[in-house]
């Protein structure tokens, strides 16, 4: 299905914007919270870039539409997303470990998706036929996209540390803003298409949201992390990276992955939310 949309095309020239942001951001300590809480880092990253595209995988199986089941498995593999910091602080959460592991997961991001998606299309050769992936290809587009912006913003930081120090809340204000805008915007322009995409793909989306929380309380459970780390991952686990994931379907030529990243952002938000909240009161 080809959609054409002005905000979908734009997301590529945001995204290295977004990225330099967070190079501002970065700092040692982000790296000295993975080695200090080795147990709970490794129960993190596991989750996030073993787990959670495991699932995708599988749950892709299912999906009659393979623009649909690219999509689940696309932000399946995205990194976590900066508004789960946000949502570990309303839980309670361990804040600094979900903010690394976001870090952590975004720099390597560039690695993990081409390989997942292989991976992907071994299991499921529809896939493979679709989106025909040249996996060095990716990784070099996702390596600009996404890495090397994040060592000009550390660059920054170093050098000019005072202007990265007032820049950060800017920066949050332009990331927030340009989210929304892609959220509101891209339904509003695509309306006569984009709801039968979310009616197919939602039960989707909330059956791996399940599958999520109920695994990482297990793994949590298994692993004897604090709460205060459960919480941490939880929230990193269930928040994906939907501009990042919207820029892999940019790069694929398949734009239904980005309403289908964008359905799983909402509906992951509203419900991680309210459960923020509920825990935020107890």
């Amino acid at each position: 299905m080809e959609i054409s949309s002005i905000f979908l095309d734009l997301i590529p020239y945001l995204i290295p914007l977004l990225m330099i942001g967070v190079g501002t951001d970065l700092d040692i300590d982000s790296f000295k919270n993975l080695l200090v809480n080795t147990k709970s880092s490794f129960v993190g990253l596991l989750t996030q870039i073993t787990f959670l595209p495991i699932i995708g995988i599988v749950t892709s199986l299912f999906i009659d539409n393979q623009s649909i089941s690219i999509g689940i498995i696309v932000i399946m593999c995205a990194p976590g997303g900066h508004i789960s910091s946000m949502y570990s602080s309303l839980m309670k959460g361990n804040v600094a470990l979900t903010t690394s592991l976001t870090v952590i997961t975004q720099l390597i991001a560039f690695g993990t998706i081409p390989f997942w998606l292989n991976i992907a299309s071994i299991f499921n050769e529809n896939i493979g036929l679709q989106v025909q992936i040249n996996s060095t290809e990716l990784l070099i587009q996702l390596l600009y996209l996404v890495l090397i912006p994040v060592f000009i913003g550390m660059a920054i930081k170093h050098y000019f540390p005072q202007k990265a120090l007032n820049s950060q809340t800017s920066i949050k204000k332009v990331f927030t803003v340009v989210t929304l805008v892609i959220a509101i915007g891209v339904p509003i322009e695509l309306s006569d298409i984009i709801f039968d995409i979310f009616r197919s793909s939602s039960i989707f989306v909330i059956l791996n949201l399940i599958t999520i929380f109920i695994g990482i309380n297990l793994i949590s459970k298994i692993s004897k992390i604090s709460e205060e780390d459960r919480m941490g991952i939880l929230a990193e686990g269930t928040l994906q990276n939907f501009p990042v994931a919207a820029a892999v379907a940019s790069l694929l030529g398949i734009n239904v992955i980005t309403i289908v990243a964008l359905n799983y952002f909402l509906i992951s938000s509203i419900l991680i939310g309210f459960y923020a909240v509920y825990k935020s009161r107890n």
